[in-house]
């Protein structure tokens, strides 16, 4: 739907959305170019903790919460107004990514500031440049959230009211997104809306769904990750030199995956409604 038929707050809120989006690629090419490329690595100053600890947690949360986002505007995309709580997640989304890359660009200042750039730093100022686009970013995109959430701010009784009915979670919004696909492309309308039935079957009647389990489950996915990062560290430092420090390892990153995974969760979990409730299953 063309951006002018929206009404204002959707507008808003879409815009803002659209801007943290921006903040968020900015902020994937400054981490990812500075920590994931070799060449380039050392002559970073935020390469050691606890900076870099900052970074490894944002960019764990950061994606998720981006893509999540993400399914949620692209849901109702066909409506002019978006329902209330729709807009009330999309902010919170928009604020929770946004912190976090508030954080890491805060902290690589503070590296910057009291470690300085190593001698030689070919890239300082190609460094020193993603940052500041990054903060240009971060800045334009608060403002435009901050905007959008007074826009359909409502008084705390309608607020609650929101809160408590009910509205559909994280995966029902990845379900309807599925079932929102091109009816004119046939086979590819019916695979999404079986994978959409059986997304939503399996959320509802699965020991393993994380609507029952939801603590378990994202132990589960954070320890798998942190499994594929310590294949990951093997591929590019090398195998290990025997089984054991090979296990060691895999324990490690799957240990601070997993905590980084349970904390997350903890502090956002609920704010972005992800699940919910038992009771509403």
């Amino acid at each position: 739907m063309r951006r002018s038929r929206r009404d204002p707050a959707t507008r808003a809120v879409l815009d803002a959305a659209n801007a943290t989006f921006a903040a968020v690629i900015c902020f994937g090419l400054l981490t990812g170019i500075s920590t994931q490329l070799q060449s380039v690595r050392p002559q970073a100053p935020w390469e050691v903790d606890p900076y870099d600890a900052v970074a490894s947690f944002a960019t764990m949360l950061v994606p998720i919460v981006a893509a999540l986002t993400w399914v949620r505007c692209a849901r109702w995309r066909h409506e002019a107004a978006y329902p209330p709580f729709a807009l009330v997640e999309i902010v919170r989304g928009c604020v929770v990514a946004l912190v976090a890359v508030a954080a890491t660009d805060a902290a690589y200042l503070v590296a910057a500031f009291q470690r300085g750039f190593p001698r030689p730093a070919p890239l300082r100022p190609e460094l020193l440049g993603l940052l500041g686009l990054s903060a240009i970013t971060l800045v334009i995109a608060s403002m435009m959230s901050a905007t959008a959430s007074s826009l359909h701010r409502r008084p705390r009784a309608e607020r609650n009211e929101v809160a408590l009915s009910g509205e559909p979670d994280a995966m029902d919004d990845v379900a309807e997104l599925l079932r929102s696909a091109p009816a004119n492309l046939a086979p590819l309308h019916g695979s999404c809306v079986r994978t959409a039935d059986l997304l939503l079957a399996w959320a509802g009647s699965s020991a393993a769904s994380p609507r029952r389990h939801p603590w378990l489950f994202v132990a589960a996915i954070s320890c798998a990750a942190g499994i594929a990062a310590a294949a990951s560290e093997f591929v590019h430092e090398g195998p290990p030199p025997n089984i054991g420090v090979g296990a060691l390892v895999v324990a490690v990153f799957s240990t601070i995956v997993a905590i980084g995974g349970l904390l997350g969760y903890a502090l956002t979990g609920r704010y972005l409604h992800l699940v919910r409730s038992p009771r509403r299953v």
